[in-house]
């Protein structure tokens, strides 16, 4: 049995927010109010209460921790996964640090401290990516995550070049996400840009794989 960060950095980083998550319902004042939907410039639209607000927030983020915990076990007999669980782990880990970040930001509402959460979710969707893109090639043929296209699914081959070649891809556009969310592009961060880099990088890595496929069926 490897050894395991995952599921409890992952945990610690939870209950490390619920700490805070205490301390700011503590602070609040009685009319204070938690925002819990955005608009696509991250503006809020909807508030709760802070107990409430809080309570959806932790609730999210124990949501997300059953489903990475539980995926796992579903898919143990796939050797490619468990061959591929450091890079599991390590995501696993960024996403849920990336989710508690925004938790804290918007929970601090409560007691006055605006954060501009645009940002904050470009800078941790970047550093996300950075992450991801630097252990890209790492990651085993299986059946879950990954660059899972018709192509890298039917090769190995395929897969490990298109994994290979995608990682700088990955790190480029996180940099580019946490400038962004920096104010180093001039412009405001929101959910268009956001989705304009991730579709971007979804035809690449799509088109990049079927161009790898080409090669291995002329080349066989």
């Amino acid at each position: 049995m490897q050894h395991r960060y995952g599921p409890r950095l992952s945990f610690a980083l939870i209950a490390a927010t619920a700490a805070i998550g205490l301390v700011i319902l503590w602070l609040a004042p009685a009319d204070a109010l938690v925002p819990v939907h955005f608009s696509g410039r991250w503006v809020p639209d909807r508030f709760a209460t802070p107990l409430h607000g809080i309570s959806i927030w932790i609730g999210l983020l124990s949501a997300l921790w059953l489903v990475f915990f539980g995926i796992q076990y579903c898919f143990r007999s796939d050797t490619g996964l468990q061959a591929s669980l450091p890079v599991y782990d390590l995501a696993w880990i960024t996403l849920t640090a990336s989710l508690c970040a925004l938790a804290v930001g918007a929970m601090e509402y409560a007691v006055g401290i605006k954060v501009a959460l645009g940002s904050l979710n470009a800078v941790m969707t970047g550093v996300f990516l950075l992450v991801v893109g630097n252990c890209l090639g790492k990651i085993r043929p299986n059946s879950l995550v990954g660059i899972r296209t018709p192509w890298t699914k039917a090769n190995a081959r395929v897969w490990d070049r298109t994994h290979r070649a995608c990682g700088p891809l990955f790190i480029l556009a996180g940099v580019g996400l946490i400038a962004a969310g920096f104010g180093m592009l001039g412009r405001p961060v929101d959910l268009k840009l956001i989705n304009c880099v991730m579709l971007g990088m979804l035809a690449f890595c799509y088109g990049l794989s079927w161009l790898y496929w080409r090669q291995e069926k002329t080349r066989g």
